[in-house]
């Protein structure tokens, strides 16, 4: 196999048949001001390169090209109109592509339905090495996934999959990079999974950590509060992982004083939220966080207004927070392989025998094996890929005579949210109107949201399979907040000085696919308090789901974005103690779940769902995975045969170095 550290570094390309050279855009050498996605992955088999502007034309993305061979080449780029599915014309992602600062003139990403190879024209080159650049012409989120010069005028199929080989080929990949010999391989880095893999590893496990982000916390390290008490834990010492994963102090978590505490008992733990030296923070940058680092003067950072500097502020604190807890991980030998997506699972006599990601840079793959796995991805990717049972959306009353249960099953769930900002500007600019943006939302006086920046209700992909799809339920939000802030501009006075400089791209999703385990959390448990003998972790956060408002129902119908949430008093619940039987695949024996893919009812995921919460119950499945080591077991033979050893881990706590 080719393995070469320039796959990791500037530049990506292959030419293994003459006349045929695959350049892959995540890995252009200077990105400009194009972001890396991943979020069609399952459509594509790859990340890409987006245009993420919002409506300002972007940077260049540009990168050199080696041609050992000149003459005429035909140019086939991978793109995708993305408003395809809403908007019937000309889409709003237009890109060009520059040849040694030559431009050719087809204009990509603004026709067809799906993602395919469009023909950009030909060029003729010189032996040696060519710059070649992206160049945006909107800033409407223009999308590239990858540039294949030819000899030969044929497109690469449009089947993405069919076509995954021959890239791997082109990039001069012949076989995965083979990681062997792990106790346990956790795939996910949010908070269960780095609490998981740490706990795990205390207890002397060789454990591999997998993750798709650059960095470690999944929502946390998003944007997402890290909700859910700990002090109310029927094993007092559950937690105290979670903590150090969450940078907050040990010594606070049974104190119910550091928490911000509601009457219904939801809440967080203050003390994760202060980090010393904030300012001085020097770690490495991510594209999606980029946008903090961007003030290159004091002066200029002081005439930041006070939400701006909030959200500076909390950028540093999450980018800081997310290598504090790598730093963690590795002190105690987690391999942790960062950038890698799992698509494929194998599996042996009912057990994952491995796992295959792919590097979203590189386009390298490796091969993870393991005696134990984890499914954390929270989409339940891994249970999904080894055929494991699962569930998605509403269960009906019959399913278990939930009282809040619809009638008939439905797919209705929670969805994604992302950040997005406006600030006031002395040269605010211009933004197209509604009608000069006809594949937005079509805001009016009736139907637009008021406000210069989101909150948890602006929520899409409720009807959308968020794990399948989620960059179709991404692309909505684009919808949403260009059409809505659309209006605000240029028909609101009090909005006509703001101008929209922040919007997140990854989602922050909140419920997709949820595994089947040995026994399957519901409604009826929690508010009747049923004692089951492996209770384990404790939930305190209200019942709470998120649907579209009728407003939105009325106005959006199937592609809502704005929600309300159950959790007024009929749903509030008393700490309830969640089942070790929830953390484990009932039909994938070697399989684990934890995060928000655990074995619970839709009513129910409205509880466990919130960080602190999975991080405990990382935290059992950490413990667990202990025992299936020290007497060669599985999960299923802890409940049966070890519970009492489980009892024994959970109430001295785990190791905290």
């Amino acid at each position: 196999m080719k393995k070469s550290v320039l796959f990791l570094c500037s530049l990506l390309m292959a030419q293994w048949a003459v006349g045929q050279i695959l350049v892959e855009t995540e890995s252009f050498a200077d990105k400009g001001g194009w972001v890396t996605d991943h979020q069609a992955f399952e459509q594509i088999q790859s990340s890409y390169l987006m245009a993420h502007g919002l409506g300002r034309p972007v940077k260049d993305a540009v990168t050199s090209v080696s041609f050992t061979e000149g003459g005429r080449y035909h140019l086939y780029v991978s793109t995708y109109n993305w408003t395809a599915p809403w908007y019937d014309g000309k889409g709003p992602g237009a890109f060009q592509v520059l040849v040694d600062g030559r431009p050719l003139t087809v204009e990509l990403g603004v026709t067809g339905n799906r993602w395919e190879w469009q023909y950009a024209g030909e060029v003729t080159v010189s032996k040696g090495t060519v710059q070649v650049a992206l160049h945006d012409l909107t800033g409407f989120n223009g999308r590239a996934d990858a540039l294949y010069f030819t000899k030969v005028n044929e497109a690469p199929t449009a089947d993405y999959q069919a076509f995954a080989p021959e890239r791997l080929r082109l990039l001069g990949y012949d076989k995965p990079t083979r990681v062997s010999g792990a106790d346990l391989v956790v795939v996910g880095g949010g908070i269960a999974g780095c609490a998981t893999a740490l706990t795990a590893a205390r207890y002397g496990l060789k454990v591999v950590l997998v993750d798709n982000l650059p960095w470690l916390g999944g929502n946390h390290a998003l944007g997402v509060r890290a909700n859910g008490l700990m002090y109310e834990n029927l094993y007092p010492e559950l937690g105290n992982i979670t903590c150090q994963i969450l940078n907050a102090k040990v010594t606070e978590k049974n104190n119910p004083e550091a928490y911000f505490v509601r009457e219904n008992q939801t809440g967080y733990i203050r003390s994760y939220h202060p980090i010393p030296n904030l300012r001085d923070y020097m770690g490495p940058v991510s594209t999606l966080m980029q946008q903090a680092e961007e003030h290159v003067s004091m002066i200029e950072r002081r005439n930041l207004t006070k939400p701006e500097q909030n959200q500076n502020n909390n950028e540093y604190r999450r980018k800081q927070q997310a290598e504090i807890r790598k730093k963690l991980l590795e002190e105690a030998g987690v391999a942790i392989y960062q950038h890698v997506h799992a698509y494929k699972a194998a599996t042996r006599d009912g057990q994952i025998a491995s796992i295959t990601g792919k590097h979203l840079q590189s386009g390298e793959e490796f091969l993870f094996e393991g005696r134990l796995f984890v499914d954390c991805t929270g989409d339940g990717v891994i249970g999904y890929l080894a055929g494991a049972e699962y569930r998605m959306g509403r269960e009906s009353k019959a399913y278990a005579q939930e009282p809040s249960a619809p009638e008939r099953e439905d797919q209705k769930k929670m969805g994604m949210s992302m950040h997005w900002y406006a600030y006031p500007r002395e040269n605010s600019g211009t933004f197209p109107t509604v009608k000069e943006l006809p594949w937005a939302m079509q805001c009016t006086k009736e139907s637009a949201a008021r406000g210069s920046q989101w909150s948890w209700e602006w929520e899409t992909g409720l009807e959308v399979d968020n794990a399948l799809n989620a960059e179709l339920a991404r692309d909505n939000y684009f919808r949403a907040v260009f059409g809505n802030w659309a209006y605000l501009k240029n028909n609101e006075e009090r909005f006509k000085e703001y101008r929209l400089d922040y919007l997140q791209y990854i989602g922050m999703k909140r419920e997709s696919r949820r595994i089947v385990g040995d026994l399957v959390l519901t409604e009826n448990d929690i508010v009747n308090r049923v004692k089951y003998p492996d209770a384990s972790f404790t939930t305190t956060w209200t019942m709470d789901l998120h649907y579209a408002t009728p407003k939105q129902v009325k106005y959006f119908k199937g592609w809502e974005w704005m929600t309300y949430c159950t959790n007024g008093k009929e749903v509030w619940i008393r700490p309830y103690h969640v089942p070790y039987r929830c953390l484990y695949a009932k039909d994938i024996a070697n399989l684990f779940i934890g995060g928000r893919c655990m074995s619970v009812t839709h009513q129910a995921l409205g509880t466990v769902r919130v960080q602190a919460t999975l991080g405990m119950a990382g935290e059992v499945i950490g413990m667990a995975a202990s025992l299936c080591a020290k007497h060669g077991v599985l999960p299923r033979d802890v409940y049966r045969t070890y519970l009492n050893d489980l009892k024994k881990l959970m109430r001295a706590g785990a190791p905290l170095q």
